[in-house]
């Protein structure tokens, strides 16, 4: 694992610093008396795309209201947009909820607000989004990703969500490489404009992919457990039930300090849907703007799809395994650390591996008590 992650959330200006310290940026405020307040929501309902998982989980009794005008703002590269609310912490609420769902406002990098403290107007702030570039820079870098995207989709599967989302997750982790230095890696332009991101890039650009497909995708944030840093990833939902993707912690790349392994796998299987359980053990859920749901599926786990998921040693089942993937990479998951120690003993201690792969160079493998996986392959 890198000894430092640096993840800066410009876009809900929220900055996680190498010390795991949360520092609001990007917002600032001044005092004023205001302006004549628009009915809320008037208007706005054409433009804006209000399904997503943030959305929902905000209450009708005003915040949706807020949810909505200020998207529609940002949508619209507005300037101000005067608000009925008088709460800053609201406000920045709801703000982080609206990127965190909008993945494509990636030209929002903050806002600032004005507060109305007299008067009629008392209890509103006017809201003004910051933004990184011009609006023909921004249909500019719209054509851009969309080529992106149209040659990601050639090939991408008529099949169930599931058999999508895995193509996408390989998709982006084969094209992007992990680089704490990649422009713009705060949003989807570092991945689609440069093929480099760190931990927020990828996860965008992963929710971005998968609403495009058709597949429901969120963004989550939270911290490494081990070491403190902030992190991101995603939550999706596959044929009807939740689970938890990290897109950044698939790539190879990352994992192993910024490189691959001579002739090892790129992508890295192991947090491709997985339950709450699973990515806890590694990940903090970060629940401070809305609550998560508790993912209990597995039956659209990775291992569990590609029935390389083991509930106790089964030397038949290993066997029909290497058969079906014969000299190419193997990789499988046990469901208990007694199991996982059993497949360890046979396959490493006594070297069956060599029963089912060989070379003159020997056979690489990696193993992972944690996510109780190993993976194997030629070098």
């Amino acid at each position: 694992m890198l000894p430092a992650v640096v993840l800066l959330l410009s876009g809900c200006a929220l900055s996680i610093n190498e010390q795991g310290q949360e520092t609001k940026d990007g917002v600032s405020c001044s005092e004023d008396v205001g302006e004549t307040v628009p009915d809320a929501g008037e208007g706005t309902e054409a433009l804006a795309e209000t399904d997503g998982y943030y959305y929902r989980a905000l209450s009708e009794d005003g915040e949706r209201t807020l949810y909505t005008q200020m998207l529609v703002c940002m949508q619209q590269m507005g300037q101000d947009e005067t608000l009925l609310c008088g709460d800053e912490d609201l406000l920045y609420r709801i703000f982080c909820c609206v990127l965190a769902d909008h993945p494509e406002l990636f030209y929002v990098t903050g806002y600032t607000y004005t507060k109305a403290v007299s008067g009629d107007e008392s209890g509103h702030m006017i809201f003004s989004p910051a933004y990184s570039m011009s609006k023909d820079d921004v249909a500019r870098t719209k054509s851009r990703i969309d080529e992106y995207v149209s040659g990601c989709f050639l090939n991408l599967p008529d099949g169930d969500d599931y058999e999508r989302i895995r193509y996408l997750y390989e998709y982006l982790i084969c094209h992007t490489e992990y680089d704490l230095q990649a422009p713009e890696n705060q949003n989807i332009c570092s991945v689609f404009l440069y093929g480099r991101s760190v931990c927020q890039g990828y996860a965008k650009a992963f929710q971005y992919l998968c609403t495009k497909a058709g597949v429901e995708a969120s963004f989550v944030t939270g911290r490494i457990r081990e070491s403190g840093y902030g992190h991101a990833w995603n939550l999706v939902n596959s044929n009807g039930a939740y689970y938890y993707v990290d897109a950044t912690w698939g790539d190879v790349s990352y994992t192993m300090d910024g490189g691959n392994v001579p002739g090892g796998p790129e992508v890295n299987y192991e947090y491709l849907c997985v339950t709450t359980e699973q990515i806890t053990r590694t990940h903090e859920i970060d629940l401070s703007v809305v609550n998560m749901p508790e993912c209990t599926a597995s039956d659209d786990n990775y291992f569990v799809r590609e029935q390389a998921f083991f509930h106790s040693f089964d030397e038949g089942a290993l066997d029909a395994l290497f058969a079906r993937h014969a000299g190419e990479f193997v990789t499988f998951r046990c469901e208990t650390a007694d199991v996982y120690s059993l497949f360890y003993e046979y396959l490493i201690g006594k070297e069956h591996i060599f029963d089912y792969m060989d070379s003159d160079a020997g056979v690489s493998y990696s193993d992972n008590e944690e996510t109780l996986t190993f993976a194997f392959w030629l070098p």
